[in-house]
């Protein structure tokens, strides 16, 4: 679909993914079954909660302004008696503002007056959001030979908890790859600690899915804190690349608090402090982070061909061809954001008939480390 409309009033399925805190073993199932459309009721009813104020945006969401103090993060039993951390405790070093003249930045945000003070903007949640949810979710964020899940990221070598990661970022480039039913595709960050079978994971990027709706993950993993009044997870976005034309791109960053250890959300090159996940409901993650990766992911049922990643299209060396990901950095031992040294990564596709990523290495200026990816995807379980 490289040359479809990139506008969302004709249907382009995007939204900022945050997830974090895989602490259980998954196994993979796709659609719901009739005897569990009650159950789903009552977990709209919990998820969802009294507004203070609506706002209904033209691309059809329904955002709710709840009370910062009674979202959904503190119905976890961890975060009973939290104190709300309201900003950062230090600016985090090694900060640029980077934007690019090869792609526009996507804007987000309500366009309204937005939430009243003391309230914060919450995607309200739809019964196809949960099932979204458990498809996506029933697929551990670190496998690697699940049936119908494809990846093809740049990782950092595993690190000990000594040299431990503290944070991501990237510039990512915004496609609209098709997808069929019970299919997602995404370009993303992981931020991740643990055994395989324990792993805490945070995660954030763009996805497109086939139920025609935006978000995923979003609040319904628990434990985010929304601090922001103006960005709320799962928005639409309002722009996404075509093919040898215009690119959009979305800065992503994820970091730990130096003090509280809290890992923060910053979104768009405005460097939006959208909210947060304690370090309390993290066991990996506490202490920071020994495996960091950044590309894309495609999943699906294994018996259908499947879906495209990125722009579709295999990297050619042209970033107005395929998806990218330009100043790619991560946040060292001592806190401070710097790029990758080539000789710490690795590349990783598993299904290179389908799917690449070309590291482009560090290009300097603006790029800095640079690598393009994706694919058309197709009959990948031979």
């Amino acid at each position: 679909m490289a040359n479809v409309s990139s506008s969302l009033k004709d249907y382009t399925f995007f939204a900022v993914v945050v997830g974090g805190g895989w602490h259980q073993k998954h196994t993979c199932s796709y659609g719901l079954q009739e005897e569990e459309d009650m159950e789903i009721e009552r977990q709209l009813k919990l998820i969802n909660k009294p507004p203070l104020k609506t706002i209904q945006t033209e691309y059809g969401d329904v955002i709710d302004c709840i009370d910062i103090h009674k979202q959904l993060a503190f119905d976890h039993p961890l975060l009973k008696n939290h104190k709300i951390q309201m900003r950062p405790s230090f600016p985090l070093k090694g900060v640029t503002n980077e934007a690019s003249s090869i792609a526009n930045q996507i804007k987000v945000g309500l366009n309204s007056k937005g939430c009243p003070t003391g309230t914060v903007p919450i995607r309200r949640t739809r019964k196809e959001d949960l099932i979204r949810f458990k498809t996506f979710a029933s697929i551990p964020p670190t496998a690697r030979e699940v049936p119908g899940s494809h990846v093809a990221t740049l990782k950092t070598l595993s690190r000990t908890p000594e040299r431990a990661l503290h944070g991501a970022k990237a510039y990512i480039s915004a496609y609209n790859p098709s997808v069929a039913a019970d299919q997602f595709s995404s370009a993303q960050m992981w931020i991740e600690n643990g055994p395989f079978d324990q792993t805490n994971s945070i995660q954030a990027g763009w996805i497109a899915d086939s139920y025609h709706k935006t978000g995923c993950w979003d609040i319904l993993c628990p434990g985010f804190v929304q601090i922001s009044k103006e960005v709320s997870l799962g928005e639409a976005l309002t722009n996404t690349s075509i093919y040898d034309g215009d690119q959009y791109e979305m800065m992503v960053q994820i970091y730990q608090d130096q003090v509280s250890g809290n890992w923060w959300f910053v979104f768009t090159e405005r460097y939006i402090h959208v909210g947060y996940w304690p370090k309390s409901i993290f066991t990996e993650l506490a202490m920071g982070a020994t495996d960091v990766s950044w590309g894309g992911r495609t999943s699906g049922r294994p018996e259908v061909p499947s879906a495209q990643m990125g722009s579709g299209h295999f990297p050619d060396g042209n970033l107005r061809h395929s998806s990218f990901f330009r100043q790619i950095e991560y946040v060292n031992t001592s806190y401070v954001l710097q790029g990758p040294d080539p000789d710490d990564t690795r590349v990783y596709v598993d299904k290179p008939d389908c799917y690449n990523l070309d590291d482009e290495g560090d290009q300097k200026g603006i790029m800095g480390r640079t690598f393009i990816f994706g694919g058309p995807g197709g009959n990948c379980w031979s």
